[in-house]
């Protein structure tokens, strides 16, 4: 009797500590497969240099053989899973013979430009939309417009940027759309990245003058498209997902939307690095 006892004891035991046992061991797993938790905070630091500075489609100092430092900054803070607040900065540095000249229309010596913007980005499944608010601060003016993108992380990456100046500074209130697509792939360590946009505008716009020196006012209908190809490899020396870039962007204006160009088609070279953290 004692013997056939513990005999039931032990398979009493034994019925129950297995499935404790078990739930112990899919705990156990399910804990140390789960992903370590993300920052609610991220941002990304980039510094590149260009031999153009293009405003879509405006060659603001058309052919000027000068090298020009673009450094800007993007901060975002997770909300929840799907929605985030973004805050950034975009600069434009170069030495122009204005600023040698004395002239004051620059913010500071070499600071030709100043951009802030901020507003946030909502992803539901492959399409993010995201609106910011933004103001961009040059030449004694501080030109304000709200930008509306939708994107969709896809093969060729489609959007739709839909930007619409305030009308207040200098400029009245006009709009911009580029419809744009990209095209990535990597060989090796490298990765290269062909994108791809078009763009129409309302009339008013882009300003510039004629042979003349008369200010014109540009046209409504198709301002430029563009077609690049950059190239990046990892830095991890510098930090963790750092990366070095160059690249070059062909674009085609219209003479009649964007008049201030000097030349209706033209190269942009491009090199930088890229420093999420």
């Amino acid at each position: 009797m004692t013997n056939y006892r513990s005999k039931s004891t032990l398979a009493f035991a034994a019925m129950v500590a297995l499935p404790v046992l078990a739930w112990a061991g899919t705990a156990e797993k399910a804990m140390a497969a789960e992903p370590a938790s993300k920052p609610s905070i991220t941002g990304n630091l980039s510094l590149n240099v260009d031999s153009h500075f293009v405003s879509f489609g405006a060659d603001v100092w058309g052919p000027n053989h000068q090298l020009l430092l673009h450094p800007s900054l993007e901060l975002s803070k997770a909300i929840t899973n799907d929605f985030k607040l973004i805050l950034g900065t975009w600069w434009d540095v170069n030495d122009r013979p204005s600023v040698q000249a004395g002239d004051s229309s620059h913010i500071g010596h070499r600071i030709q430009e100043v951009d802030v913007w901020f507003g946030g980005a909502y992803t539901t499944g492959p399409v993010t939309t995201t609106v910011l608010y933004q103001q961009w601060m040059y030449a004694g003016a501080n030109e304000q417009a709200v930008e509306l993108k939708f994107s969709v992380d896809t093969f060729l990456k489609p959007s739709l940027l839909i930007h619409q100046r305030l009308g207040t500074g200098a400029y009245g209130a006009d709009t911009v759309a580029v419809l744009g697509a990209s095209y990535d792939f990597k060989a090796g360590p490298v990765s290269f990245s062909i994108p791809a946009s078009v763009s129409v505008e309302s009339g008013g716009y882009h300003t510039g003058k004629d042979a003349n020196g008369k200010l014109v006012t540009g046209k409504a209908g198709f301002g430029f498209g563009s077609l690049g190809l950059s190239a990046s490899v990892p830095t991890d020396f510098i930090s963790k997902d750092a990366s070095f870039s160059v690249g070059v962007t062909g674009y085609a204006t219209d003479k009649v939307v964007i008049p201030c160009n000097s030349k209706q088609k033209f190269l942009n070279l491009t090199a930088g690095v890229s420093i999420p953290f």
